[in-house]
């Protein structure tokens, strides 16, 4: 695996938490793939904080649909292991 510089890696966190931030707590999967995409762009030698962003929000879009669909999709598994419809 590649090895980061301090500074990429600050960039790179400083990305996941902008992508994350309206990505609820308990969604590890959509975190995990918004992590793996970052991941894969400064891997590939995109380590600008738009760059990384940009990469994060392209794979919730490619896998999701879009924002709402995450919070949506999560809200009703929360209804449905509740037992409410």
């Amino acid at each position: 695996m590649k090895k980061f510089d301090a500074e990429t890696v600050a960039t790179m966190r400083s990305a996941l938490q902008e992508v994350c931030k309206n990505i609820p707590m308990r969604s590890t999967s959509a975190r995990t793939l918004v992590a793996a995409k970052i991941l894969q762009c400064a891997s590939n030698g995109k380590h600008t904080r738009d760059l990384l962003v940009a990469a994060g929000r392209r794979a919730v879009i490619e896998h999701f649909g879009n924002f709402d669909s995450v919070r949506s999709a999560l809200a009703g598994a929360k209804d449905d292991a509740s037992g409410r419809t």
